[in-house]
């Protein structure tokens, strides 16, 4: 990853102005690290509709959730940075799923508010921070980084 020129924004940590009852809608994405065919894969989906991307159709939770055995929400950064300042649309991260073991995250979720009269198919840039656990045998545990790129359509397209 280059770090030239480039900056991360955490999502806002107070976001009292989108109210939203706990049975709200909640947009689950699930980001998952497995081996397939001898090859180690990488995969992004939304769990309902298995687009790579989150669509925001209206105001949501928006829950991340890591697959594996290997993946952890980043010890160093926030779970969820964005390249630009988008504090107005999102904000308000909870972490969950730790793990006592790795003293690791493995779910977040944030509120997400819909972009009301934007342009279809408005993409809003997102990482998110993971660290990639790589255990020996003997349980020597090394750490990678890693920042992973999917995208936020906000609103969507129209066929999406």
């Amino acid at each position: 990853m280059s770090t030239i020129n480039y900056k991360q924004y955490g999502l806002a940590p107070f976001f009292d102005s989108l109210s939203l009852e706990q049975s709200a809608r909640s947009v689950v994405y699930k980001v998952t690290l497995a081996v397939r065919e001898g090859q180690v894969v990488l995969s992004c989906r939304d769990a309902d509709t298995g687009k790579d991307y989150i669509a925001i159709t209206e105001d949501c939770y928006v829950t991340i959730q890591l697959d594996g055995d290997q993946l952890f929400f980043s010890d160093a950064y926030e779970a969820i940075t964005t390249k630009e300042e988008l504090s107005s649309y999102y904000g308000g991260l909870v972490y969950a799923d730790y793990d006592k073991a790795y003293g690791r995250y493995k779910t977040v979720q944030f509120k997400a508010r819909f972009n009301a009269g934007g342009k279809y198919g408005t993409i809003h840039p997102f990482n998110i921070n993971v660290d990639l656990l790589q255990e020996d045998a003997k349980g020597n545990r090394r750490w990678t980084g890693i920042s992973i790129d999917p995208d936020i359509t906000n609103p969507p397209p129209i066929d999406g």
